[in-house]
């Protein structure tokens, strides 16, 4: 059987940040206010907060890395293709 351990070294800038955050915003009223964007008359405003909600419940998508070339092209070659029309019937 095969022990794995992981030790996390905690960021104490980033506790900092969240308990004054928390502090200022208590829970109900981040709540409150998340809700008024969700729900938001303009709908780009109601779909940015939807799309940042689901980042901060599942996770940001895969980007590709800055530095990294894109695939080339696919290329399909349609001269083989013949170019002559079979009525139907």
């Amino acid at each position: 059987m095969i022990t794995v351990s992981f030790v996390f070294t905690r960021n104490k800038g980033t506790d900092s940040i969240k308990t004054l955050l928390n502090t200022l915003l208590p829970e109900e009223e981040l709540a409150g206010l998340w809700k008024q964007k969700l729900y938001s008359k303009n709908p780009h405003v109601a779909m940015k907060a939807f799309e940042m909600a689901m980042q901060y419940m599942f996770g940001k998508p895969v980007q590709p890395v800055a530095s990294e070339e894109l695939a080339p092209p696919i290329k399909i070659d349609i001269s083989a293709i013949p170019k002559f029309r079979v009525p139907a019937s």
